[in-house]
């Protein structure tokens, strides 16, 4: 700690001198847990990330600043500790979290930091190792939801809301009720819904229930636009040799109504909306099939689909390999890809 007092300036420093003892005790125990952790690592995280945090957060709310303190100083351990921040992060977008976003709520943060920092870091964490979401866009928009924010509560739920549109598609139910349960404008904020739309809340959260692919900006108090059936990109999945995780073209199939994705060696439950899917692996074993599903979409071996009283010729899916439909989404593979094509019946 000798070595950081001299680069640590401002109420940093002045908060780890109150607790000095506490704080070394910190250090040496994390060393033995995390034996990769280096002091001068450490000593640079404090100064460059955690002091503009502290300097931010004693001017929002100097009396609060120990605990603020204490909290920062203990993710800092193990997020330094685990090479998830530091010098040599894989996840540049926490530390943008922490320098950026921190900073800029330290309003937020200073109110209950350990609860703040720490929900914050493992969203970013979770948009981070979640293949095409996108953890930028989550800290750009709750950047600006988190200004009109006067608790954490509420902040966290928009970030909700925010992480769906963000790419998490599995999210979307949660999302969804987090918005009932929001100021009315924060809400709106976190679906980017137009100051034009003037539509209640309540209808464009329950029209969203009822169609993954519906745009929360293009809610409108009826669902009478024109529908037409429409591939959505990009496909979900690719090989593994290219980032993906099938080892072979998969096929897919439906499990107590859910969408299953299955190569030669796992499972997968997919989610897929809007704003992104996400395949989550359920084990190397086929889960029990749904026997004769109820078919909603209908597709030919020339890739011609039928939904309704709807029909789309979609060459590329000729021949295909396997098929499975829920109400709003048809899942569809063929032999010469890695990769899950979705057909939905949209809004125009």
């Amino acid at each position: 700690m000798a070595e950081m007092d001299q680069l640590i300036t401002g109420p940093l420093a002045e908060a780890l001198k109150r607790g000095r003892e506490r704080f070394n005790t910190k250090f040496a125990y994390a060393r033995h847990t995390y034996p990769a952790l280096d002091a001068a690592v450490f000593a640079d995280h404090l100064r460059f990330v955690v002091q503009p945090i502290a300097t931010a957060a004693h001017a929002a709310r100097a009396d609060k600043i120990d605990e603020a303190v204490d909290a920062l100083y203990d993710l800092s351990l193990e997020l330094v500790g685990k090479g998830l921040l530091g010098e040599q992060t894989r996840y540049p977008a926490m530390l943008r979290g922490w320098t950026d976003l921190f900073p800029s709520l330290a309003h937020l943060l200073a109110n209950d930091a350990r609860r703040f920092a720490g929900a914050v870091t493992n969203a970013l964490y979770n948009l981070s190792v979640t293949p095409s979401a996108r953890p930028t866009f989550w800290i750009d928009v709750m950047k600006d939801i988190g200004s009109g924010c006067s608790d954490v509560e509420s902040f966290l739920e928009a970030g909700k809301a925010v992480a769906w549109r963000s790419g998490m598609a599995h999210y979307r139910t949660g999302a969804l009720e987090a918005c009932l349960n929001l100021d009315a404008q924060i809400a709106r904020l976190a679906l980017a819904i137009p100051d034009t739309n003037t539509v209640a809340i309540e209808t464009i959260v329950e029209r969203l229930r009822r169609d993954p692919w519906l745009s929360p900006a293009t809610v409108s108090e009826s669902a009478g636009w024109k529908k037409t059936l429409k591939m959505m990109n990009p496909p979900v999945g690719a090989f593994r040799g290219f980032g993906g995780v099938f080892t072979a073209p998969p096929e897919v199939a439906l499990s107590d109504g859910e969408l299953i994705v299955f190569d030669n060696e796992n499972c997968w439950l997919m989610t897929a909306d809007l704003f992104g899917s996400t395949l989550h692996r359920i084990g190397n074993t086929l889960p029990n099939i749904d026997a004769k599903p109820q078919r909603f979409f209908e597709i030919d071996k020339s890739g011609r689909v039928t939904a309704e009283q709807h029909r789309t010729a979609f060459p590329q899916l000729a021949g295909c390999a396997s098929s499975a439909s829920t109400e709003t989404t048809l899942a569809v593979t063929i032999p010469v890809s890695h990769s899950v094509y979705l057909i939905a019946l949209t809004e125009n």
